[in-house]
């Protein structure tokens, strides 16, 4: 019996020593799990991210990462102080950029190629970043929901932080190589150093006369603390200048808790040493990366080291000041009231005697809590607030947190009430608080700063789910709370848990928005259109001048050189030269292009790429970058895409909108009109200014003239609530076909509510050709490869009334970006017949088919015209890359032809023409010989053949050039063959395409669309 009693006892014995060993260490393998499920969710869609040996990454941001942390690897420690390959002709020193994040990322690189790294293992090591970054934010999660809610709360916190699948994991996914994940990463730590700070204080009760009397002792553990949050807040802002916000929250925190201490008989010395120290040691650090003497929020300048010291200046003054008031036996109540008395005198006093630095210090409050945005900080996707008009709270917070966010609100209530009912006035507590409150407002402020708001709503979900474990009972030890479980306790904390469910473990649908999972979100992961402009982008590197070489200039540029500031106007060598772009693409022409980009992600030349890209005639274009630089700095470049044409469809592929909020006198009003079609659905109609536009013009037509033709839009006028609208017919067409433009223009007149053209590519009238630009590349990739473009322009080609429209919907095909040069242009010295109009046309074969290039001149009574053209014929092989010129992709097929307008005789259709070839030399400027051309050739069409027949051996030319109301065809389609054949029978009667016509629009629509979709 003896034996069998020792037995049990050994299996008892074994059984808590088993349990003990359970209690110490069960958070390790929960943590590790947790750790290896973020990291694989977030890196498993990484072969998305490498196409042939090349790495490619989501976002704009990430590109510029790349090139800093290369420079890194290439100068490590030192990052990159300036920078002359972005913001023609200024360059630029951003301090978002080269900070610790790029230097950690550089020295993981070094490590992993062992200390020569090639190009692909920085740029795969980059790739992998934020995935690692974005795991990582887990440990600091669990150590501050532990202090909050104990270790079965901060695991809950965790295991939250893991499930959530919006902002925060979006940015911590693989390819997202941008800063937003770090961020939250030491935050989260600064955030605990400081909790840690204030607890022991608190504890240790540390008062200035420890200091008089040198007690190191009684000092260590307050002071070393203190001095430990200085360093992670430091470490904080060395990886984000304009996370000064925190030291603006921990300053907030300290004067609300020093005044609360001394109302409540507490000595603010406690804390005022945590605020002294920590923020004094955050100011000296942040002295050693300080880059301008000026004010800034986003580069390491004054303000960064400033607010540090003010806060713990201030700290130290309210610790006096409670001392004084306290001699003086003055109210403690009083004190809270003179404390802000005396905020509101130093607020004055700096918007007097300091109005920038009050002024730089509102407006970013303002843009990173005031719960709006302006305009231009609108067209920034990241940067829009979180809840929009129409948006319901729950439409947009489930899908980024599930039912967390509103849990989340009632642990700070509960946080809240127990400080008030339980006298829990404990500090740390206090500072979560009022860091989860700043971090909401910056959340709903800008969208993208859901990646910090992530981690509050973890923390306190922690806080929550431990107080309802100690509500339930289920509170001491795992041992004793796994013998001692009762049932309801179970329920209860079975509850809770069902609480993840909704929205984070499984998908549920909130009004029209579906929410998606963490798992789904991370297999969902790609890289950005960066793909879809790598082959122009690399084109252009290998097939355009080096930076400095233009024009055969002999001037150079290190790419990973290293360049000092200036005076903020770089001294660029001759032959530099810029590419103008949307903002948005500055990056990529940077890092995929290795070129210069005259505006940047950073919106540096914002407004002058709007007021480029929106001028609305060549001379107010060319005015504008001019104005740009010297003589010897010319933007040499433009390149446009799809999206910044596009008027329809989801916020990311419609760009053509962005550049009005940067122009001061361009409106959306001014550009598109809006008809509505029923059923939530519209069309968009384009007016004049829009075709007339540079980037559509260049995009559309490339460069060449357009002519109207006799499409009318026919449209109601309605009225309701006091505004008129716009609205489709029911039983009629919106769009006719006329037999002419005189017919088309009467129509018009006569119905007051329809409109010339304004759809797809026909304008509202003619649009002139550009003299001094041409399309040296077109991407191989289609724009209708968007699936969501795909179907705007399906909609679009399902209105338009006949095959004949459908055909000329796209004047050139309609790839994903093209690339544009600028240059002097040929001079045209010609004669032909008196008082007439010339119009010289090329055909030019592209990477996707072939366009004509038409331009037109009038002649003086004397029979002179000129004409300045930007198409060459002849001479391509004489000026490349080696002469400091251009390798251009579309060439012309054949020479110009100068043609007049037909005219009807007794033979049928007469006209003059005349040819010419134009050399490369001539349109670049190396040959200042000027093109004659004698137009005298006389040509003759039988009536039956006109518009379409040859005669000996030469085109004749298409209807519409001359301008006259009867023209119809303006432009040639870009097709295989560059044919356009436009007949009679295809035309319809006013009220829409009759029987046969109708019968061949999905023959039309599908060759249209085989023709933009052409690889």
């Amino acid at each position: 019996m003896s034996q069998g009693t020792e037995r049990v006892e050994d299996s008892s014995n074994l059984t808590d020593s088993v349990l003990d060993y359970a209690e110490k260490w069960y958070h390790v393998p929960v943590l590790t799990v947790l750790l290896g499920f973020m990291l694989w969710v977030r890196a498993q869609s990484y072969e998305n991210f490498t196409r042939g040996g090349e790495v490619f990454f989501s976002g704009n941001d990430a590109y510029y990462h790349l090139r800093q942390v290369q420079y890194t690897v290439n100068n490590w420690p030192q990052t990159m102080p300036f920078d002359p390959w972005t913001n023609f002709p200024y360059g630029t020193s951003v301090g978002q950029f080269g900070t610790l994040y790029d230097q950690i990322v550089a020295t993981a690189a070094l490590i992993v190629g062992l200390g020569s790294p090639t190009d692909q293992t920085v740029a795969m090591t980059l790739l992998f970043a934020p995935a690692v970054f974005g795991a990582l934010v887990l440990i600091p999660t669990y150590l501050i929901g532990k202090r909050l809610g104990g270790r079965l709360g901060g695991l809950f916190g965790a295991l939250v932080l893991a499930l959530l699948p919006g902002v925060f994991l979006r940015r911590g996914l693989v390819g997202f190589a941008d800063h937003n994940v770090v961020e939250p990463f030491f935050q989260a730590f600064a955030v605990l150093a400081m909790m840690i700070a204030v607890s022991v204080a608190e504890r240790e009760r540390p008062v200035y006369e420890l200091v008089e009397d040198r007690d190191v002792a009684a000092l260590r553990e307050p002071v070393g603390f203190a001095a430990l949050a200085g360093v992670a807040t430091a470490l904080y802002l060395w990886t984000w200048p304009p996370g000064i916000l925190l030291v603006g929250i921990f300053g907030v925190f300290f004067t609300l808790k020093l005044s609360a201490d001394y109302v409540r008989g507490v000595s603010p010395d406690h804390l005022a040493f945590v605020a002294t120290t920590s923020m004094g040691v955050t100011g000296l650090l942040l002295l050693v990366p300080l880059g301008t003497l000026s004010f800034s929020a986003t580069k390491f300048s004054l303000l960064q080291p400033l607010l540090p010291f003010a806060v713990a200046v201030g700290a130290a003054f309210m610790a006096w000041l409670a001392r004084e008031w306290e001699s003086r036996d003055l109210s403690p109540s009083l004190y809270p009231a003179a404390i802000f008395g005396l905020l509101v005198v130093g607020t004055l006093f700096v918007y007097l005697f300091f109005p920038n630095l009050f002024n730089l210090i509102r407006s970013n409050l303002v843009r990173f809590i005031g719960f709006g945005a302006g305009a231009a900080q609108r067209t920034i996707g990241e940067a829009k607030p979180f809840l929009q008009q129409g948006q319901s709270l729950a439409s947009v917070v489930i899908p980024e947190y599930g039912l967390m966010f509103f849990t989340a609100i009632v642990g700070a209530l509960v946080m809240v009430w127990r400080s008030f009912a339980a006298d829990e006035h404990e500090a740390e507590k206090l500072l979560v608080l009022v860091w989860a409150a700043f971090i909401t407002a910056a959340a709903f402020t800008q969208v993208r700063f859901n990646y910090y708001l992530a981690v509050p709503v973890a923390v306190l979900n922690a806080y929550l789910f431990g107080w309802v474990l100690g509500v339930v009972g289920f509170s001491g030890t795992t041992t004793e709370a796994i013998r001692d479980v009762e049932a309801y306790q179970i329920i209860a904390v079975f509850f809770v848990v069902l609480l993840v469910v909704p929205g984070l473990v499984m998908p549920v649908t909130v009004g029209n928005t579906q929410t998606y999972t963490a798992n789904q979100m991370g297999k969902s992961a790609s890289p950005s259109a960066a793909v879809q402009w790598d082959g122009t982008l690399e084109w252009m590197q290998g097939n355009t001048p080096q930076e400095g070489q233009y024009g055969g200039a002999n001037g150079s540029m290190d790419y990973y050189g290293t360049y000092k500031e200036g005076d903020g106007d770089f001294d660029y060598p001759k032959g530099a030269y810029g590419v103008m772009s949307w903002w948005d693409y500055g990056h990529w022409i940077t890092v995929e292009g290795e070129r210069i980009p005259n505006a940047n992600p950073f919106q540096e030349n914002a407004e002058t790429a709007a007021n480029y890209l929106l001028a609305t005639n060549e001379s107010q274009a060319n005015d504008v970058l001019q104005r740009l630089g010297s003589d010897g700095e010319q933007t040499r470049y433009v390149m446009v895409d799809w999206k910044m044409v596009n008027t329809k469809g989801r916020s990311g592929n419609v760009k053509f909108f962005a550049p009005t909020v940067f122009n001061d006198n361009a409106s959306q009003g001014q550009f598109v009109d809006y008809v509505i079609q029923g059923r939530g659905q519209y069309t968009v109609l384009h007016k004049q200014d829009y075709y007339e536009s540079m980037m559509v013009r260049l995009y559309k037509f490339h460069g060449s003239a357009v002519e109207p033709e006799p499409l009318v839009v026919d449209y109601e006028l309605q009225q309701a609530n006091g505004r008129t609208y716009k609205v489709a017919p029911q039983n009629e067409s919106l769009v006719k076909r006329f037999d002419s433009m005189q017919q088309a223009r009467q129509y018009v007149k006569e119905d007051g509510s329809a409109r010339l053209g304004g759809i797809g590519a026909y304008p509202n009238e003619r649009v002139p050709a550009l003299e001094h630009y041409r399309v040296v590349k077109v991407s191989e990739t289609s724009s209708t490869r968007s699936p969501t473009h795909l179907r705007t322009l399906q909609q679009q080609l399902g209105l338009l009334p006949d095959r004949q429209a459908q055909q000329g919907f796209f004047k050139t095909s309609p790839t994903w970006v093209k690339a544009f040069e600028r240059v002097p242009g040929a001079e045209v010295q010609g004669t032909a017949p008196a008082n007439t109009t010339v119009t010289a046309s090329v055909q030019v074969k592209t990477d996707r088919g072939t366009f004509t290039y038409r331009q037109q001149a009038k002649t003086g009574q004397d029979g002179q015209f000129t004409m300045t053209l930007p198409y060459s014929t002849t001479g391509y092989q004489q000026w490349g890359t080696e002469k400091g010129y251009t390798n251009v992709s579309a060439r012309a097929v054949g020479p110009y032809e100068f043609s007049t307008p037909q005219k009807q005789g007794e033979d049928g259709f007469t006209f003059k023409n005349a040819t010419a070839h134009v050399s490369e030399g001539q349109v670049i400027g190396e040959n200042n010989t000027a093109v004659t051309v004698s137009v005298d050739n006389q040509q003759t069409i039988p009536v039956e053949g006109a518009n379409n027949s040859t005669t000996n051996g030469t085109t004749g030319p298409a209807n519409g050039t001359s301008g006259d109301d009867g023209a119809t065809n303006g432009t040639a389609n870009e097709s295989g063959d560059g044919s356009n054949t436009t007949t009679a029978g295809d035309r319809d009667s006013p009220n829409g395409a009759n029987t046969a016509t109708r019968a061949g629009l999905v023959g039309a629509f599908a060759a249209a669309l085989l023709v933009a979709r052409r690889d």
